[in-house]
């Protein structure tokens, strides 16, 4: 017993006779006789009975006609499923995005939502070194991050530079009167270290920043995420550097965000991706899609 079978028994079943099922199918009546045969030979019953004006559904044939509908909604559902799956209208979309991206993304999802709402989208988020191991082991599509040291195995969108900027507790905002600061008015303040990354040098170039200057900040903390160093700077902890993109509304007023006058560093961030991986549809519409207001 087959889906095709099926098909021509609820057919014949919904026209009230094996003629005008013939007609909807477009098809011959005896064939269509011979596989209704086939299928009671298979199933050993009775399905229909016959008369010489008339036919009546069994009770086998009745319970088989419940099932039949079933299926055959099922099966189309299925195909249905598939086929969007194939054309990128459905399935998970793994991306990746660093702690310093995170606005990129947020800017865009929207879109992205509206036009495929049936997929379901799986965010990694890390450091732009963790992310770029998801890439090499094929864990993520593409990822939000900041630009690969060696670009030769990826395929790269740049976006614009974004710079770095001191963020404070607004406790301590009566301590800074203007919205820049110097190098020199932070050095004394306990200073909450963005962490060093496997292949990237964001964590030397900042420290370079100040040496050139010959200061050095007073380092009491280091951590790589900066959801937490932007909690323990909220929270009065110390003041800390960080890209102007990793601050998250959600910090707006519990901190304040200050310019650094002699600061010359900024993060290339980008759209990351494998030039080995043939993208789905719907990580192609991202990318697509993706520009920066």
């Amino acid at each position: 017993m087959d889906i095709k079978q099926l098909k021509y028994f609820k057919t014949i079943v919904d026209e009230g006779g094996i003629s005008k099922a013939a007609q909807v199918l477009h098809m011959a009546q005896p064939p269509l006789s011979q596989q209704l045969q086939r299928l009671e030979k298979e199933l050993g019953t009775t399905l229909i009975k016959r008369y010489t004006q008339q036919w009546e559904l069994t009770e086998t044939g009745k319970i088989l006609y419940t099932h039949a509908v079933q299926m055959l909604q099922e099966s189309k559902i299925i195909k249905q499923e598939i086929q969007e799956m194939e054309e990128g209208l459905r399935g998970t979309l793994s991306i990746g995005i660093a702690y310093t991206c995170v606005s990129y993304l947020i800017k865009h999802l929207n879109a992205f939502r509206e036009a495929y709402p049936n997929i379901f989208i799986k965010v990694w988020q890390g450091d732009s070194s963790y992310l770029e191991e998801l890439l090499i082991e094929q864990k993520i599509e593409f990822s939000l991050m900041l630009l690969p040291q060696r670009l030769e195995n990826y395929q790269v969108t740049c976006l614009p530079e974004e710079p770095f900027v001191l963020v404070v507790p607004l406790s301590w905002k009566e301590r800074f009167s203007k919205n820049t600061v110097n190098l020199k008015d932070i050095i004394d303040y306990p200073f909450l270290m963005l962490g060093h990354m496997k292949g990237y040098s964001v964590y030397e170039n900042m420290l370079s920043n100040f040496h050139k200057h010959q200061f050095s900040p007073n380092i009491v903390m280091e951590c790589k995420d900066i959801s937490t160093l932007l909690s323990l700077v909220a929270s009065g902890v110390g003041i800390s550097i960080v890209p102007k993109s990793g601050i998250q509304a959600s910090f707006k007023h519990d901190i304040e965000v200050l310019e650094i006058e002699n600061f010359q560093l900024y993060i290339e961030p980008a759209i990351v991706s494998l030039k080995k991986n043939s993208l789905t549809k719907a990580a192609r519409y991202f990318l697509n899609h993706f520009t920066v207001e």
